[in-house]
């Protein structure tokens, strides 16, 4: 299945959008905090540098460590919306499939698929159905 990553600071939301994800097969990485997420996405703001001398570790960098990104837009210490603009305007980051799961207004989501039109959305509380079903929509557009 797929690497899913979840950046959502609600420890009890992430642990059960977790068991949902891993019930159906895919492999999740929890990322508490936007800048752990974003230093795992992007090693380069973490001070590692992104050029790499030797061709296997070039390789290496170019891959993402996940597949999907299940992104909260209310976050401590910077917003959704933040963390999105860094992640789109990243080459390596900017067509990560996305998938919006937050309890935010409206106004906040359709700021945040201005950004990312092709991002799924999904409303807290959510179903079993309604994540697992954004997580195959979000892998076959990046598939496409």
């Amino acid at each position: 299945m797929a690497q899913v990553g979840l950046l959502e600071d609600n420890a009890r939301i992430a642990k059960l959008c977790a068991t949902m994800l891993q019930y159906a097969g895919h492999h999740v990485i929890v990322y508490e905090h936007p800048r752990e997420c974003l230093d795992a996405l992007m090693p380069e703001r973490a001070g590692r540098s992104a050029v790499a001398y030797h061709p296997v570790a070039s390789r290496a960098l170019a891959l993402l460590p996940v597949d999907v990104l299940i992104l909260d837009l209310h976050l401590p210490d910077m917003t959704g919306i933040d963390v999105l603009r860094f992640l789109r305007a990243n080459p390596r980051t900017q067509s990560l499939p996305l998938i919006f799961c937050t309890a935010a207004s409206s106004s906040e989501v359709a700021s945040a698929l201005s950004i990312a039109p092709q991002a799924s959305f999904i409303e807290k509380p959510f179903t079993f159905q309604e994540l697992i079903s954004a997580i195959s929509s979000a892998l076959s557009i990046r598939e496409n």
